[in-house]
Order: structure tokens, then sequence, then C-alpha cells
């Protein structure tokens, strides 16, 4: 139940939860030093720090590159059962950005810019095949297609999975909560106590679960939320992170609503609809009788997306020769 609570932080910020945890109080006697349990993947040098890369599946065969959410990484991103149906027919990789889950944490402030071109250097380092389909999921949707956008010979395909939209993220309402979030983290950094978690938490959660909460992933959480506050002013409107020309395009979006629909249902469906727009090889897919973490709920909408993707990539080969 935890973790499946877990695994809905901060996919979207009104769901990220941190608001009511309940910090450590400073207080309180020095809990058992925590052990980091090891890698699921590797750990790859980009140049004096590392990030981590876990992959499956055959190396010469399409790479899938998932974007995580905000806060997600390898071991609770939800991915592991969209990587696992993807691995038959493709290279399903998925990695950790600076700070979070097994990768070096990078201090000061930072840009997307920033994150996409320390993705661009572990493609580089790793040597992974290229162009490749990148799955951006939640607000890594919005890095998918920064991604694109920067280095635009390296993909060859795009699935969106419930992306948050530009609309969505970038307004004063939402920028205040940010706010208020960061100063909810600062105020739970200043009562950590060493390098384990910030929070109590049972004694029988899992240690990759663990990981989420300790200083270091924490204050990288608070540091994507500033980065997302640094997007230049021309980028925060519909369609400012550009649009895809004829780039293989699918969008995921949830089916899981209110009964009837909302005007917040309603709203996110709008949205998701308009970013299957973006391209002129974009099309949509519902993922019925699912919530917002579709690739944990509803793994094979996914690995369908993707292989339809890739199926598209190869039929324009194809047509062009």
């Amino acid at each position: 139940m935890l973790r499946a609570c877990l695994l809905s932080l901060a996919l979207i910020p009104a769901n990220l939860g941190l608001a009511n945890l309940v910090f450590a109080d400073e207080s309180a006697p020095s809990p058992p030093a925590f052990v980091p349990p090891p890698a699921p993947g590797e750990l790859v040098d980009i140049g004096g720090r590392r990030l981590h890369l876990d992959c499956k599946g055959d190396a010469a065969a399409p790479t899938v590159l998932f974007e995580a959410g905000l806060s997600q990484y390898t071991a609770h991103s939800g991915f592991s059962k969209a990587q696992d149906a993807i691995a038959p027919f493709a290279r399903a990789c998925t990695y950790d950005r600076a700070g979070l889950g097994w990768s070096d944490p990078v201090p000061g402030a930072r840009t997307q810019q920033d994150m996409v071109a320390d993705l661009h250097a572990l493609i580089a380092a790793k040597k992974l095949r290229t162009p490749l389909v990148i799955v951006g999921h939640s607000v890594g949707g919005l890095l998918a297609r920064l991604y694109a956008r920067e280095y635009p010979d390296e993909v060859a395909g795009l699935v969106l999975v419930d992306a948050s939209p530009e609309p969505y993220l970038f307004t004063p309402g939402a920028a205040q909560f940010r706010t208020g979030l960061a100063a909810e983290i600062d105020a739970g950094l200043k009562k950590a106590q060493g390098d384990g978690p910030v929070v109590p938490l049972p004694a029988d959660v899992e240690p990759d679960i663990v990981v989420a909460f300790l200083p270091r992933v924490l204050a990288t959480v608070k540091q994507e939320y500033e980065a997302l506050d640094r997007v230049p002013a021309a980028m925060r409107q519909a369609h400012g992170y550009g649009t895809l020309g004829d780039l293989p395009l699918a969008v995921i979006r949830r089916g899981k609503t209110e009964t009837p629909p909302n005007a917040e249902d309603l709203q996110w469906r709008e949205w998701q609809e308009d970013l299957a727009t973006l391209s002129t090889h974009g099309f949509l897919v519902v993922a019925e009788n699912t919530g917002h973490v579709i690739p944990y709920e509803n793994p094979a909408v996914v690995a369908g997306a993707v292989r339809r993707i890739i199926d598209e990539i190869r039929l324009d080969e194809v047509r062009k020769h």
C-alpha cells in the first residue's frame, strides 16, 4: 500500500503530498544509519559525475528511454512494468536524473536545459543507439519534448504519457504551490539528521523506497521544482516547448475520471487532445479505467503505443528508400 502511495508522489504538483508529511523532530534521537541498497543498473560517468542507467533488452534493437516525472527515479517511477513489457522488442532504458535515485547530485540552481544536456551526455557516454524513442510521463513529457527540440537528430519518436502541458504548470497558482512546497522541503531539510530519511518511516519500508526521502533526494525535488520557475517566459505558453513537425508521436491520457467527468477532467482531456496535434503524425490513446500513473497501472497500453511508434518509424524508413 505504501509503495502504491509513494508511486503517486510528485507526479503532478497537486498530488505531491509532501506538505502532509511529518518531518522528523530535530530533538529526537538520531535514527540508525541508512545504507542505500545497490543500484539496480550501472553508474555511468558523464564527465566527473555519474548518472544511474538501467537497460533491458537487445542492445541492437531500437532504444526506448523513459523520462520520469518530478521526483521519480528508477526504483519507484512506475516504469518497471512497462520496461519489462517493452524489453522483448526494444532496448528499454530508465535512468535517474542528477540527484535522484542513485545518480550523483549537482549543487546550486538547475534548469531543464541542464537536465536534457545531462541526458545527451549519458546517451553519448553509454553509446546508446540513436535516434531513440523517448517515453515521457507527467512532467517528464516536457523534458522529452525539450530533448526533441534541443537534439532533434537523436529522437525518432515520442510517447507522452498523461504528460503535463504548459497551461497546467505555468500559472500563478502552480508557481505559488511550488514556492510553498519548496519552503516545506527546506523546513524538513533543516531538521534532517545525517544522511537518513527526513521523515519517520515504518521499519518494514523497502530500502529502495526509503531513498525517496533522503536529504539529497528531497533537495533535488526542490531543485527540479525551482527549475520549472526558470523556464523562459516564451516557453510557458501553450505549445511553448515547440511543435514536432512530422515526428511520430503517441499521446496517452488517463481514462479514469469522476462520474460524470468534472470540469478538471474535461480540461485535462482537452489538453491531452491538444498535445496530440503537436505532430502531423500524432495520435491519441486513452488508457481506460486508469489513473495518472499509467505505466504502473496499465503497462500494456504504454508498450502498445511504443510498438506502434517503432512500426511507424520503420515504415517511414522503407518509404524513404
